[in-house]
């Protein structure tokens, strides 16, 4: 047993000398970091970084709590299987839900980045997180509102003009919400063309695809437009008019008027509600409708990849599942050819 352990001290010393004669840094341990992946390699987009947090919770209570904070490089594959094995049993905070698979998914994915990284600045070697395979699940399955069941969540917000246009804003463009639709600013609305500019890296803000781009806007979505323009472009607030296309009509204990709608979450849920609409409809849930909406109308595929900000065509591809339309053509009846004259 001894000399087992001086061999495997000897082969960790030697690795570490041929780390130093290499120029690489030395390793951080787990808590360092982690510290450093969420200072410095975070997602900017704001519901994305929410994740991520929630994510390292989990993480970091069983890598440094657990196992006691050791040295990155001496993480391997066994101990992230044993983690994902952990994660399925414990859930962060008071609630005894079992964890779902989905969730431990999330969290794999936000490991195999903290390593990537370490791996990146030459902490360690190799990703453990290859070897530990991702617990299998099914997909969420988006809520796809019928034409009526839309009408009457719209219905549901016509008395608050804010959330009102956001909702239809949401149905028509494919946005995503929090992240791009809520950062819209008066300039980024073409009435004339019938455009709006989704735009990524202004005042330190970017999207989740990292990219800007136009997306066009329909008939209707154009009319709600100039009368919300009409509305509230030169409104003022304190003195002075405001930038955000969604912004606080009046002052209370949380915000200014004119300030930046951040979340339209309670409301948004609140009108859901109120329109029985299924339990698990949620915002994103939209941005699913309208994508399936464009291919349902045999649109081109490519058109909707750059509408709605997918980085890749397989994504957008990845919604036909969801267009039911097209699978009529299999038990339609074939029309009979007539012969002409």
């Amino acid at each position: 047993m001894a000399e087992d352990l001086a061999r495997k001290e000897y082969t960790r010393l030697k690795a570490l000398m041929g780390r130093q004669e290499a120029g690489l840094p030395a390793p951080l341990k787990m808590s360092a970091t982690l510290d450093e992946f969420e200072g410095l390699d975070m997602p900017q987009a704001p519901n994305a970084r929410r994740a991520y947090r929630d994510s390292l919770k989990p993480i970091r209570s069983y890598f440094v709590g657990f196992l006691g904070d050791p040295r990155v490089d001496q993480v391997r594959g066994p101990d992230v299987v044993r983690f994902l094995d952990w994660r399925s049993t414990h859930r962060i905070g008071s609630s005894c839900k079992p964890v779902s698979a989905r969730t431990v998914q999330k969290d794999r994915a936000v490991l195999h980045r903290v390593f990537a990284r370490a791996e990146r600045r030459g902490y360690r070697d190799g990703n453990p997180v290859k070897l530990a395979e991702a617990p299998k699940s099914d997909g969420r399955q988006p809520v796809i509102l019928t034409e009526g069941q839309f009408e009457s969540l719209l219905g549901q917000c016509k008395h608050y003009p804010m959330l009102n246009l956001y909702v239809l804003a949401l149905n028509e463009t494919g946005a995503r919400c929090e992240s791009e639709m809520l950062w819209l600013r008066w300039e980024d609305i073409d009435l004339e063309e019938g455009f709006v500019q989704i735009v990524s890296g202004r005042d330190g803000h970017r999207t989740k695809g990292g990219r800007s781009r136009w997306t066009p806007m329909t008939t209707r979505l154009r009319q709600a437009m100039r009368q919300h323009f009409a509305a509230y472009r030169f409104a003022v607030y304190g003195a002075q008019p405001t930038p955000w296309l969604f912004h606080h009509l009046v002052s209370q204990r949380k915000h200014k008027a004119g300030e930046r709608v951040k979340s339209f979450y309670d409301a948004f849920k609140g009108a859901a509600k109120r329109a029985s609409l299924p339990p698990t409809f949620v915002q994103h849930d939209l941005r699913h409708r309208r994508v399936t909406t464009w291919l349902a109308e045999e649109k081109n595929p490519v058109h909707v990849r750059d509408a709605v900000g997918h980085a890749d065509l397989r994504t957008t591809m990845g919604y036909t599942h969801l267009v039911k339309e097209n699978l009529r053509a299999l038990v339609e009846e074939p029309r009979k050819a007539t012969k002409a004259g």
